[in-house]
């Protein structure tokens, strides 16, 4: 959960569409209630309990990490971008130093995070060197959700990753489908529509670029696990929604998503920072709960069928309209 001051609230304009809007990451963005966005790798207090409880989910479910044998190198190039992105943006934190290699060589590193408790010294590019797979492995240590886009034959794949909160859909259905397949069934994604679009915009990217872009959803309660693996546990109050306080239940979802060209494979690095806000702190801020109104008063119909947001929609709309 976060408040207000640093939420990436995801709707510049009354009325929405859906886009790439792709931006370049690290850059900080105002909003009328604070700023957000200075950092790549999410850096709040709350990191390391999100962490483990991402971790926690992986432990239980070993069908939500994937990786390729083929994937092997560029696993291993996110594992220490996102070591070296954790010791450069929270440096009171986290390390990461280089090390004399097992024969005496320059291949050695160690990263210490002390808010996981995390000491590890290991060997790039040896597996034997970590407890475990590498993606796995670094996947404990931050909040986000990793994938790993392979870059051949002029499209991107997926190739690995380690996720915990996905936003109905499942990793293990979906591991080895094309960029176009993954975003199939999206509005809009025709022959040479946005997401076409974004795809030629990540393969043409330099090694080490970084972007990022919003994603938003409305839900009935403030999990964070939303995987068609988890459908069970929250599907039935979703198909009952049994609401009682709407502006305490009802939680805007962002997803803060960056895509990293990584430096030695190529391989596109997707990350997905999941973000709650109940209604009642939406509303703190009169800006947003005007415009979260309008938006959900004015979606298309197509819109809101894919974002599967009626009768939800409604319900939030006009709670937000008693309270203006």
């Amino acid at each position: 959960m976060t408040g207000v001051d640093d939420y990436p609230f995801p709707l510049p304009h009354p009325t929405y569409r859906i886009s790439a809007n792709v931006e370049p990451a690290g850059v900080e963005r105002r909003t009328e209630a604070g700023s957000w966005g200075a950092r790549i790798v999410h850096d709040g207090p709350d990191r390391p309990a999100v962490a483990a409880e991402r971790a926690s989910i992986l432990d239980r479910g070993p069908a939500r990490f994937v990786a390729a044998p083929h994937a092997r190198a560029s696993c291993w190039d996110a594992c220490l971008y996102l070591l070296g992105r954790l010791a450069a943006e929270q440096p009171g934190t986290c390390t990461l130093t280089r090390t004399p290699g097992r024969t005496g060589g320059t291949g050695g590193w160690r990263f210490r995070d002390a808010a996981t408790g995390t000491d590890q010294e290991f060997v790039f590019g040896d597996d034997a060197t970590l407890p475990e797979h590498p993606l796995r492995w670094v996947s404990r240590l931050v909040a986000e959700d990793v994938v790993v886009l392979g870059a051949r034959d002029d499209a991107l794949w997926l190739d690995a990753g380690a996720v915990a909160f996905a936003s109905v859909w499942s990793l293990g259905f979906d591991a080895g489908m094309s960029f176009r397949e993954l975003h199939g069934p999206v509005p809009g994604n025709d022959p040479g529509g946005v997401f076409e679009r974004a795809e030629r915009f990540l393969l043409h990217l330099h090694p080490g670029e970084a972007y990022r872009r919003l994603n938003w959803g409305l839900q009935p309660d403030d999990r964070r696990d939303l995987s068609l693996d988890a459908a069970p546990l929250w599907q039935p109050a979703r198909t009952r929604l049994d609401l009682t306080d709407p502006g305490r239940q009802i939680h805007l979802r962002t997803e803060v998503q960056h895509l990293v060209r990584l430096p030695l494979t190529g391989a596109v690095l997707f990350l997905i920072d999941v973000r709650l806000l109940p209604l009642d702190e939406v509303a703190r801020v009169p800006a947003w709960r005007e415009r979260l109104a309008s938006v959900l008063e004015t979606l298309p119909p197509e819109v809101a069928e894919y974002k599967e947001l009626e009768p939800l929609a409604s319900i939030a709309a006009g709670w937000l309209r008693a309270g203006s």
